[in-house]
């Protein structure tokens, strides 16, 4: 068991990065940024674009990086 919750956190974790280094890519990080990029790889969406709205991010990018995060 400790395996597997093991495996679907670091598919969680690898998510939130791709969202991350999406951002910073665009221009955006910090502590709010790195709150929505973990919201939407547990599967958020809503939290994740609102985080990323509060950070200042437009609403075009928040919505690719939210997807991101969500892939698994």
């Amino acid at each position: 068991m400790a395996g597997s919750t093991m495996s679907g956190n670091t598919v969680a974790a690898a998510d939130q990065w791709d969202c991350t280094f999406y951002l910073m890519a665009q221009g955006y990080s910090g502590k709010i940024v790195d709150i929505g990029c973990a919201d939407g790889a547990q599967g958020n969406q809503v939290l994740c674009k609102g985080s990323l709205r509060i950070a200042g991010v437009p609403d075009a990018i928040a919505e690719e990086a939210c997807r991101r995060a969500a892939l698994s």
